[in-house]
């Protein structure tokens, strides 16, 4: 019995994080309506989850959301892979018209219930809440041979969702790889707008989809499946938790572009899409850039400032960001991340050397936001941590 109401309790706790949630989400999508996806996918969650809420408070809906639970389930993947693609959009996303095609499948959902709906309420009934399919030996046969087709269509449907989920799974990583790869053509810090929950979260996702996809299986061929109550609410809530938080936590990553002119939008859009086959740039020109490069971390000491961007580069030293992308990486053979973050880890390597700072103190003197990915790039640049470089050279 307890165990029942701390389930209960769960479900009830989720179903109040996504309201809450949805709505901050929908009030944000007034200004940008990247959030609307996401709020949508929240409450397709909501009804696939509120079936305990309505067993004890609101009895007569439960056919109808249990009806719902299928064009929901198609709502799921398609939503968050359009937040997803809303958040690394290089420009101000919108919805359009061509977005219509990732809900086909939860439309056909929609007729199947349509059609459940014009059944008799005492079959609905038996069926979904009783789980009383004899019920249909009495029923006339073209009456039984329909239900059976719809039974069979929702069994299909709900075994496609499991290819379905699979393959905006694997978009959604090819997308964020794609994304981090843009943001270090512009930002010399992109933990803020890397968006690594999302990973997180669709490494959990897939770890509980295939288990869901192999228990679907198990349970309509083999047996009935058995799972703890109280373990999947609590897998559930954390998810949701994760979803809400980070949700309305993350901004569009190239929010900076949106606000920026029209000549400088133009410029960085070029910059992510890595156009440079048409560009006037020439040696010289090329040569001119790179000095005035150096003179802006080596003499300006640029490579402190912890928000540096490539606009703001451009502006410091007065230059096309598109040009200086373009020296970067033709010239120099680097991105702007990098490039950046070679002169932070010299200052580093210089400071570890000379002084008993702590290593977070040195990560956030040379203008690194997070210990980790100070880590990170000083491992990546010297192939050794920041603490095993300083005590080999001070054994030197």
């Amino acid at each position: 019995m307890a165990e029942s109401a701390f389930a209960y309790f769960l479900n009830c706790t989720s179903l109040a994080i996504i309201a809450f949630s949805a709505h901050l989400l929908i009030l944000r999508s007034k200004k940008q309506v990247v959030y609307l996806p996401l709020a949508g996918c929240l409450g397709a969650i909501a009804i696939l989850i509120c079936q305990p809420l309505l067993k004890e408070l609101i009895p007569g809906l439960q056919v109808l959301f249990l009806l719902l639970a299928l064009p929901s389930l198609y709502l799921i993947p398609p939503c968050f892979w359009l937040y997803v693609q809303g958040i690394t959009s290089g420009t101000s996303w919108q919805l359009t018209s061509a977005h219509l095609k990732h809900f086909a499948l939860s439309g056909v959902g929609l007729l199947i219930v349509i059609c459940a709906l014009l059944l008799p309420d005492e079959l609905r009934h038996a069926i979904l809440v009783e789980g009383r399919e004899g019920v249909l030996e009495s029923t006339p046969d073209l009456l039984r041979n329909l239900v059976y087709a719809l039974l069979i269509i929702t069994f299909l449907m709900v075994l496609g969702w499991a290819v379905q989920a699979g393959f905006y799974i694997q978009a959604v990583f090819w997308r964020l790889h794609s994304y981090r790869a843009q943001l270090r053509d512009l930002f010399a810090s992109t933990e803020a707008q890397e968006g690594r929950w999302i990973l997180w979260l669709l490494m959990a996702v897939g770890g509980v989809w295939l288990f869901a996809a192999a228990s679907i299986l198990y349970d309509n061929l083999v047996a009935p499946v058995k799972t703890d109550v109280v373990i999947k609410n609590l897998v559930i809530l954390s998810m949701i938790w994760s979803v809400a938080i980070w949700g309305l936590r993350q901004k569009p990553g190239f929010e900076e572009l949106y606000l920026s002119d029209e000549e400088t939008q133009e410029a960085l859009r070029s910059v992510i899409d890595s156009k440079y086959q048409r560009s006037a740039l020439n040696e010289e020109l090329a040569d001119s850039i790179v000095k005035k490069l150096h003179q802006a971390m080596q003499q300006d000491r640029l490579f402190l400032d912890a928000s540096l961007s490539l606009p703001k580069l451009a502006k410091h030293i007065s230059t096309s960001a598109y040009y200086i992308s373009q020296t970067l990486n033709e010239t120099i053979g680097v991105n702007f991340f990098d490039y950046v973050n070679r002169y932070r880890i010299n200052a580093a390597k210089e400071q570890l050397r000379n002084t008993n700072n702590t290593v977070l103190d040195i990560a956030m003197n040379v203008g690194f936001n997070a210990k980790s990915s100070f880590y990170t790039a000083f491992k990546k640049e010297t192939q050794v941590t920041p603490n095993q470089y300083r005590e080999a050279n001070r054994q030197e």
